[in-house]
């Protein structure tokens, strides 16, 4: 298992202004291939899914832009919803703010 370089907590609108979504966001190692494994683990009830565009958007300005990586280029990116019966996905971006999303399973995403 691989330790974790940087973790922390972020919180980002939802459609109430005043119930904030929560989520861990786990940065680990790069891998072989140069692309830099981040899970986003929900804290609430919102399906972080759902807010792909803002999560993103806040952890390239408060933390990426400091250290000149583009998440939406370099990022493997893991999102693991709140709920148990919805499966975790990796989101995968085409262009700027255009992303495609798959289902994978909890043991392909580090831990």
């Amino acid at each position: 298992m691989n330790k974790a370089m940087f973790e922390r907590y972020i919180l980002y609108p939802t459609q109430n202004p005043l119930e904030p979504g929560s989520a861990h966001v786990t940065v680990y190692p790069p891998e072989n291939s140069g692309g830099l494994p981040i899970v986003i683990k929900a804290k609430t009830n919102h399906n972080p899914v759902d807010y792909v565009i803002e999560i993103i958007s806040i952890l390239q300005t408060d933390v990426f832009d400091r250290i000149r990586i583009d998440i939406r280029s370099k990022g493997i990116i893991y999102f693991v919803p709140f709920e148990k019966n919805i499966s975790p996905v990796r989101v995968k971006f085409t262009e700027k703010d255009n992303y495609t999303i798959e289902e994978v399973l909890d043991a392909d995403i580090l831990k």
